[in-house]
């Protein structure tokens, strides 16, 4: 029985003796990569999410919502070039006008005797009047409104010195002449702190001829410009201040972007008056050459007008001569009656 079933046993799979055979475990084989055809490459790239930026219709406001759309219009809009001036702090901005009476002989020399200084409200900062450094020999009350009486509780002109100049200091100083009452202050101001209405080209005159051009009164620019009357009489320095002040706040825009654009602080700006002898000229030249295009004459009469006036100058008319006859003969002529 042993040997039957010694007989019987196989040997095991491994080529070893003993033990049952052990049946192998499956290992599933994988897939071979099929390579991609250029069909499937086209269709790939199609089906991918794009990376470019969404069209800018997608996020438009839509048609009938017009109330967003003018508000975003409005708040896109950017100013135009040359349309800004850069901001000033107006507490920085003070008027000044001092009024001088005459020392030396004839009263023919200016110094101080008043100091006036407002704020760009037209507040007064400063007003005082100056004990002359001189002996007054003329008051010139008519104009400047001084008094013996006025000067005697006046300030010292140090003082007066002193105080100004620190008011003054980083300030924007408007004024009518100013460079006079800083010279009858013994002071210097930065020019480009410096705002004069005698150097703003708009508040300015022309010549008789239309050439140079020349500052006008402070009277007459608050008669045109404010259509305001000012020294009528004796005048007031802190009135004069405010004046020059109102004049500066009517063209303080362009006035502003005249000086950034101006290559030379303290020189004139602004765009000048109307050159109206030029203007007419540029007319006539104009209406010649039209009537030459027209196959007519040149309008000569102002040359006409001309040559008549150098006629006369040149060959003047004779006076006659008045004949005064003799007395003797006279005399002789009554005798012989």
């Amino acid at each position: 029985m042993a040997e039957a079933t010694k007989a019987f046993k196989r040997p095991a799979a491994d080529g070893k003796a003993g033990g049952p055979a052990k049946k192998k475990a499956k290992v599933a084989s994988k897939p071979l990569p099929i390579a991609a055809g250029s069909n499937w490459a086209k269709l790939k790239g199609q089906l991918q999410p794009s990376t470019k930026p969404k069209h800018a219709a997608a996020d438009a406001p839509k048609k009938h919502d017009l109330a967003y759309v003018k508000v975003k219009k409005v708040s896109e809009k950017k100013p135009k070039k040359g349309q800004t001036i850069d901001w000033i702090d107006t507490a920085l901005i003070v008027a000044m006008d001092c009024e001088m009476v005459g020392v030396g002989v004839g009263g023919t020399r200016s110094v101080l005797a008043r100091c006036s200084i407002v704020g760009f409200d037209g507040t007064v900062l400063y007003d005082e009047h100056v004990k002359p450094l001189e002996k007054v020999t003329d008051f010139r009350t008519h104009v400047s409104g001084i008094r013996s009486k006025s000067l005697r509780n006046a300030i010292p002109f140090a003082k007066c010195q002193n105080d100004v100049g620190e008011l003054l200091k980083d300030k924007i100083l408007v004024g009518h002449a100013v460079r006079n009452d800083l010279q009858a202050l013994m002071l210097t101001h930065p020019k480009p702190m410096l705002r004069d209405t005698t150097k703003y080209r708009p508040y300015m005159r022309r010549r008789m001829n239309g050439t140079k051009l020349l500052p006008k009164a402070l009277r007459h620019l608050a008669q045109e410009v404010l259509d305001k009357t000012i020294q009528t009489g004796e005048h007031d320095s802190v009135e004069d201040a405010r004046t020059t002040l109102e004049l500066y706040k009517r063209a303080m825009v362009p006035w502003e972007k005249a000086l950034k654009a101006s290559k030379v602080p303290g020189g004139l700006v602004g765009v000048a008056p109307l050159n109206v002898a030029a203007k007419e000229k540029a007319d006539k030249e104009k209406r010649d050459a039209a009537r030459v295009a027209a196959g007519g004459d040149v309008d000569d009469s102002d040359d006409d007008f001309a040559t008549a006036v150098k006629n006369m100058q040149d060959k003047p008319v004779k006076q006659k001569t008045l004949h005064v006859p003799d007395a003797a003969k006279l005399m002789l002529q009554e005798y012989d009656e």
